[in-house]
């Protein structure tokens, strides 16, 4: 998002046209017709058109609108289907405002200057990947699959919409749920001028949290109803605390300041709040730099995102578990882990994975029997996950051969980890039909390597660590090295 000053516009007309041609959202000024008067470069590119190409041609083309002024222009709660000029498909979701500052020569019919401004935001993607987290339900035999779908999760997504008119107004956010009832949100931060008309209604009913906090100091100066509810305080005791006060993980907190701190954003970043009462919940958070009348800020919108993710977690746990011990499967892992990848090249975060083997296991089960065996692996199986945190992966590979991914961690990060998880299951006694025993387990690491590099790859290169660290005598931590 570029940085937009609250500095006195002239020319409030062209400087609006020239705010959203910056946006990176589509966002277009038409008449009630559908008529386009204006559209900014980013609508040009979600649409396939060229430069130039869609003022005079109307939303109705492309299945955005029709011509007597309704469709989904009206119905900004679901996502639709967007006919694009190369005859391709993609999913949008579309909110719209009033308009009142017209382009250069542009009247609407019958000389009236009543025009809209339309926000097309690209949830293609985040479509696609909801209706393959349910496909997968299905494929598996789910007694849930198609809930998902049914509660409408699978396009609730928050992204940038539209910034209103005149050159002191501010980019802004918008959230949707398909077939659920909450709509797309459009609201104006520059709301913070009373003296003049804002979205205000909008903003107050608005499902997303809403907080602008002083660069220098961290300090709230403004939040909107949303987010007093979310954090369970009034409005009154929120201005002038912290920002950081309201993290549950430092951690995360320190994930999204070197974003911060090194000029860009977060862009719906799953993190955990805390409410005033201590209780924990997940949101997408979503964090912009501005300058707000003359003062450095960061635009935070924080979307509750707790039951979506209950709902996600339990439609995996049925469709994607290793029955013997209750993690992930090799198949869901690897999905899981892919979709981990993939975030990690989009925002270029680090991300690491280390293989777990259990030393000699083929003496454990030689010696107590496969179902001490199988007691074993459910044990190691909850001995990581007493080490690892809520949102790294782990799964079972086959036999006696486990995997994590811990996404936001690099190599050497991952290397204290995983020495916790070997030190924790060797001090673990085991119950065998004769007394107890303990184990050990040996494990190889590999980070990211690169924009291009694949899970399989990395996997690989721990397996290869995995060896080392067998061939220096087992119960050891190996990070891999080239030439190994």
């Amino acid at each position: 998002m570029a940085m937009i000053s609250g500095r006195d516009a002239h020319d409030g007309r062209d400087a609006a046209l020239s705010i959203l041609d910056r946006l990176p959202v589509g966002v277009c000024v038409v008449a009630a017709s559908g008529i386009i008067h204006h559209a900014n470069p980013a609508l040009h590119t979600l649409l396939a058109c060229e430069p130039g190409g869609l003022p005079g041609r109307s939303l109705c083309e492309f299945g955005l609108d029709t011509c007597d002024g309704g469709g989904p222009a009206a119905d900004p709660a679901r996502a639709h289907r967007a006919l694009r000029n190369d005859g391709t498909v993609c999913r949008v979701t579309v909110a719209e405002a009033p308009w009142t500052s017209l382009p250069s020569g542009a009247k609407a019919e019958g000389g009236a200057e009543s025009l809209r401004l339309v926000t097309v935001t690209d949830v293609d993607a985040v479509y696609r990947q909801a209706m393959h987290a349910d496909e997968a339900a299905s494929q598996a035999g789910s007694p849930a699959a198609g809930t998902l779908l049914d509660y409408g999760g699978n396009v609730r997504y928050e992204a940038p919409v539209l910034v209103a008119k005149g050159a002191t107004r501010f980019p802004a956010r918008g959230a949707f749920r398909d077939e659920s009832g909450i709509a797309g949100v459009t609201r104006d931060l520059d709301a913070l001028h009373p003296n003049e008309e804002r979205l205000e209604a909008i903003l107050e009913q608005s499902p997303i949290g809403v907080s602008v906090s002083r660069r220098d100091d961290g300090c709230i100066i403004f939040v909107n109803t949303r987010f007093a509810e979310l954090i369970g305080l009034p409005r009154e005791k929120l201005i002038g605390s912290r920002a950081r006060d309201y993290y549950l993980d430092s951690h995360q907190r320190l994930r999204v300041l070197e974003r911060l701190r090194g000029g860009g954003g977060v862009t719906n970043m799953e993190v955990q709040f805390r409410r005033a009462d201590g209780s924990p919940f997940w949101t997408l958070f979503t964090v912009n730099q501005a300058v707000i009348q003359g003062t450095a800020v960061n635009l935070a919108w924080i979307y509750d995102y707790t039951e979506r993710r209950s709902m996600e977690e339990a439609l995996r746990d049925m469709a994607s578990r290793d029955p013997l011990t209750g993690i992930f499967n090799r198949r869901s892992f690897m999905d899981m882990a892919r979709a981990q990848l993939a975030r990690a090249h989009r925002f270029h975060e680090p991300l690491s994975v280390f293989v777990l083997d259990v030393d000699h296991f083929k003496r454990i089960n030689d010696s107590f029997g496969h179902a001490t065996g199988d007691d074993a692996l459910r044990m190691v199986a909850a001995g990581c996950q007493a080490i690892l945190r809520e949102y790294d992966i782990l799964g079972r590979l086959g036999g006696e051969e486990f995997v994590v991914v811990l996404p936001g961690a690099t190599a050497d990060e991952s290397r204290v980890v995983a020495e916790r998880v070997r030190r924790h299951l060797a001090r673990m006694p085991i119950e065998a039909p004769d007394g107890t025993f303990r184990l050990t387990v040996s494990i190889g690491i590999a980070g990211l390597e690169g924009a291009t590099d694949t899970l399989e790859r990395a996997i690989h290169r721990a397996d290869l660590a995995l060896y080392r660290a067998k061939h220096l005598g087992r119960n050891l931590v190996a990070v891999f090295e080239p030439g190994m």
